[in-house]
């Protein structure tokens, strides 16, 4: 078991291997911590303007309380 937070300069839709999670933040502007199984998940965000379109991340064991990261940038 695993968590992640996906960082990005604003609000997106998280997709986990083709699977919406929901955005990358809650309603008070944190970042929010995605479950996901440790392991290769591809990752990627709605909408324009991210780079890199998505990644394949080699995700490890979190808790949620330290929860992975994979950052994506605005191009």
């Amino acid at each position: 078991m695993s968590y992640v937070v996906v960082r990005y300069p604003e609000p997106r839709d998280v997709f986990i291997d083709d699977e919406s999670q929901g955005s990358n933040t809650a309603a008070s502007g944190r970042l929010r911590a995605l479950f996901c199984n440790a392991g290769k998940h591809t990752f990627r965000l709605s909408g324009a303007c991210v780079d890199p379109p998505e990644q394949t991340v080699n995700v490890p064991d979190r808790p949620i309380l330290n929860p992975y990261p994979v950052e994506f940038r605005k191009c």
